[in-house]
């Protein structure tokens, strides 16, 4: 049964300062290879022009430190995101042009922090969720923890069954937005240090933009959209989401907008496969709802690609650039694994069983645009929907 789809939707620093003859060498270098490989094109041109001054900025600002070491500091390291972005990081090794440190961010009460790589924070106080002297050589924050919006409290709360009670939308807020804006202060404050420059990146979701995303009408959404007008319970949660985040860091803030992350580790797609496997595949509703997802092993690389990307700042769409409907996610999806999908979930049951969150999150959708991933120059790996589920179906137990 495809009603399952939403279940789980959701020491010291850098290297010395470069000498003048240094960077005249590597603005050189940067230019030549722009030149070179793009003077045939004007637009790529220009970008590689902004793309090389954006990075020797960068690199002047970094110039100070005297480690070469960068430090990322995660919340949410021991969920699906999490651990992708670290088997990421892991494998690439070097972030910046040094080696990298992870220090995850581990809830207090939640486990032991042993103030090396992994550090206490506590993300429902109104104060700051951690002391901003311990941030001293930490060069981002990456902010992916939070509540499920898509399963509900108890026992059986992880059916979905009209889950978006008044106790369960207030857990959501606090998850999201109190535990933000402790954050976000702590990055704030630290940043007040000679030096200091954290840069703060901050999960989102495409919720934002509503869930009109039905049928060939549908507006294809970019970052430069203007959100302040969208309707549901996910775009005012994720306006104030943002807005904490905006609020109360300074620096660079990046608000990175998730799309459903598929992954046969974790996630909507965990639950999905063994329905699917045993034939219960099916469109929900009217199936023209359009379905903004992005692979685990994409959404880690665009994560690191947007650290090491000082243009990119505000809110980033994280999805794949090919558009895709439920029934054209649920056609691949039999396909690959050889099923029929041919028990659809109508609109009214959705309905029923799952209230708003059933509306908003499987009847809804959003037909997103990923224009500034791309236009920063990242590749993706899986483009379509064929590719992400092919990538998830084969992945490794190392996400």
């Amino acid at each position: 049964m495809s009603c399952y789809l939403a279940l789980a939707s959701m020491p010291a620093r850098s290297m010395a300062a470069f000498t003048p003859a240094t960077r005249r060498k590597i603005a050189t270098s940067r230019l030549l290879a722009v030149t070179t490989t793009d003077s045939t094109k004007p637009n790529n041109f220009l970008e590689g022009m902004k793309n090389m001054f954006s990075s020797m900025a960068a690199a002047g600002a970094d110039a100070g430190k005297s480690s070469d070491v960068y430090t990322v500091a995660v919340t949410g390291s021991s969920g699906l995101v999490g651990r992708a972005l670290l088997n990421e990081i892991q494998s690439k090794g070097m972030i910046k042009g040094k080696q990298v440190k992870v220090i995850k961010l581990i809830r207090e009460g939640k486990g032991s922090a042993d103030g090396d790589s992994s550090l206490a924070w506590n993300p429902d106080t109104d104060d700051m969720a951690i002391d901003p002297g311990l941030l001293a050589d930490v060069d981002a924050v990456v902010h992916i923890a939070g509540e499920n919006v898509s399963t509900g409290l108890g026992p059986l709360g992880f059916l979905g069954i009209r889950p978006w009670t008044d106790e369960k939308k207030s857990a959501i807020l606090d998850s999201r937005v109190k535990s933000t804006k402790a954050l976000a202060a702590a990055v704030r404050e630290a940043n007040k240090s000679p030096g200091s420059k954290i840069d703060f990146l901050c999960a989102s979701g495409p919720g934002i933009y509503g869930y009109d995303g039905v049928g060939a009408s549908a507006p294809l959404w970019d970052e430069s959209a203007d959100t302040s007008g969208t309707t549901g319970f996910l775009a005012e949660i994720s306006r104030e989401w943002e807005g904490a985040a905006m609020e109360k860091a300074n620096g660079r803030v990046v608000l990175m907008r998730f799309g459903v992350v598929l992954s046969k580790m974790g996630g909507a797609l965990a639950k999905l496969y063994p329905i699917f496997l045993v034939g219960g595949g099916g469109n929900v509703g009217s199936g023209n709802q359009f379905f903004p997802f992005i692979s685990a092993r994409d959404l880690a690389r665009s994560i690191v690609h947007t650290i090491e990307t000082p243009q990119l700042k505000g809110p980033v769409n994280m999805v794949a650039p090919t558009p895709c409907t439920n029934a054209e996610f649920t056609s691949s999806f039999g396909s690959l694994i050889s099923r029929p999908t041919i028990l659809p979930l109508p609109g009214f049951a959705v309905s029923a069983l799952f209230g708003q969150m059933g509306e908003e999150m499987l009847l809804g959708g959003q037909k997103v645009s990923a224009s500034k991933l791309v236009k920063s120059g990242f590749e993706f790996q899986h483009d379509t929907i064929e590719k992400a589920l092919k990538s998830a179906i084969d992945e490794e137990n190392d996400i």
